[in-house]
């Protein structure tokens, strides 16, 4: 009989601590999946002087966010994270999906939740699409993801390649990009407006990275031709740096 009532108690206790755990991790969940916030690994200063050594994985990035732009250990290539998937985009120009268990040096991630949406229906270099852009920003001192999507005429985008230590810094590491020229597709940039505050945290003012709607092309921006484009802006208000 006693036994009986200590086995009982045992698997009380266990469904208990089932429960507690179960409530726990729903709470850190919500709390990780907070789409105001803004999650960085690593500032860009001290990334771009050659730390490129990975510090996260891309499973544990996937939890902070299902948008956002950054780079893998080494510097290999670019990153490009849009409606939860996240893709690599090597020298090749080609996208690919992401290894969960590479690492990145430096990434920047949110869940898109978009406040405001623009369609011109002009045709914009650019320049012009900066320009247009800034004229819509609620504001100055805030930060911005954005995704621009639309029809590219024109398209000109980058990716570097893989590199090994000692690493160089990125200006030298750029010498040697790769280039790749798109023209009449259908694409989507995304990325993010820093203001002046933030500069050596981030890179001030604009920065996107661009992927064809067929996933086929892609890189960070350069220059581009955009008509038709739908402009989306999520304002964020928290902002969570990871220093690797």
């Amino acid at each position: 009989m006693l036994k009986r009532r200590t086995m009982v108690i045992l698997v009380l206790l266990i469904i208990f601590e089932i429960f507690v755990i179960n409530i726990f991790w729903q709470a850190n969940l919500n709390t990780v999946r907070d789409k105001d916030i803004l999650f960085q690994v690593s500032s860009f200063n001290t990334f771009s002087l050659g730390n490129y050594r990975g510090s996260m994985t891309y499973r544990e990035l996937s939890h902070y966010g299902d948008f956002g732009i950054g780079t893998f250990e080494g510097l290999n290539g670019e990153m490009i994270a849009i409606d939860g998937m996240f893709y690599q985009i090597l020298v090749d120009g080609k996208p690919a999906p992401v290894d969960v268990n590479i690492k990145t040096p430096y990434a920047t991630v949110t869940f898109f939740d978009p406040d405001q949406t623009v369609i011109s229906s002009t045709t914009l270099n650019y320049s012009e699409l900066m320009d247009y852009i800034d004229s819509i920003l609620p504001d100055k001192d805030t930060i911005f993801a954005i995704k621009v999507t639309g029809f590219y005429s024109y398209a000109k985008t980058r990716s570097v390649p893989g590199q090994i230590e000692p690493y160089l810094p990125l200006i030298d590491v750029l010498k040697n990009q790769s280039i790749f020229l798109s023209h009449d597709v259908q694409a989507t940039a995304i990325g993010f407006w820093f203001p002046q505050s933030f500069d050596g945290i981030d890179s001030v003012g604009y920065h996107f990275h661009l992927i064809t709607n067929d996933r086929t092309a892609g890189g960070h921006l350069l220059d581009c031709t955009i008509r038709n484009a739908t402009i989306q802006i999520d304002p964020t208000s928290k902002f969570h740096l990871v220093l690797s």
